[in-house]
């Protein structure tokens, strides 16, 4: 007498979308991200103005060799973020070392308030975006993380700026595209770029 078979359930199988993208994030280099053309012109003609910036402002010192570090690395970013919506380890990890490593030697008696401004707005990113998915990533943690660090006491600041940025232009894409654009994902890292870079020459 036969047995008859009982063959498991095979679990689902990942929608093609999400493997292709899955594969593309995963094979995309550093290089592959950069801007180009026009908008890398930008890039680099707004770092250059920053840095001088931050020279003219703070002179030299420490803080001015922080705005050298911080500042064209949040532009990179957000031009990045703005064409791939991603905020690559490779930019920000490195970064936020040099950060860390220039306070440390020019304000060593505030970094431990830096660091916890970093870890403040870092674990917000973080707790927001896993309770209510889709709304912050592990990439704007780790931003939050290097804009706190770099910015201590004045992370508060960086931060309204750029809720109230992504505010702007939520209610301007609502405005002209009508209702149906109220799913579409706004990138929040050009906006904690802009925040982050404001409240460090506005302080």
């Amino acid at each position: 007498m036969s047995v008859p078979m009982i063959s498991a359930p095979e679990p689902p199988a990942a929608e093609p979308d999400e493997i292709e993208k899955r594969e593309e994030a995963e094979e995309r280099t550093l290089s592959s991200l950069l801007p180009t053309g026009t908008a890398r012109a930008l890039v680099v003609a707004g770092s250059v103005g920053l840095i001088i910036g931050a020279f003219a402002k703070f002179g030299f010192s420490g803080e001015a060799l922080l705005g050298v570090v911080l500042c064209p690395t949040l532009v990179l970013l957000a031009a990045i973020d703005i064409k791939h919506k991603l905020l690559p380890n490779m930019i920000i990890l490195p970064a936020s070392l040099a950060i860390g490593l220039i306070i440390a030697a020019s304000a060593p008696g505030a970094f431990l308030t830096h660091l916890a401004a970093g870890a403040a707005l870092g674990g917000f990113f973080f707790l927001f975006g896993t309770i209510f998915a889709g709304s912050f990533g592990m990439g704007d943690a780790k931003l939050g993380f290097m804009v706190g660090l770099a910015l201590g006491a004045k992370t508060l600041g960086a931060s309204l700026i750029a809720f109230a940025g992504l505010l702007i232009a939520a209610l301007y894409v609502l405005a002209s595209r009508g209702m149906s654009a109220r799913k579409d994902a706004l990138p929040f890292g050009p906006f904690l770029a802009l925040g982050g870079i404001l409240a460090y020459f506005l302080s």
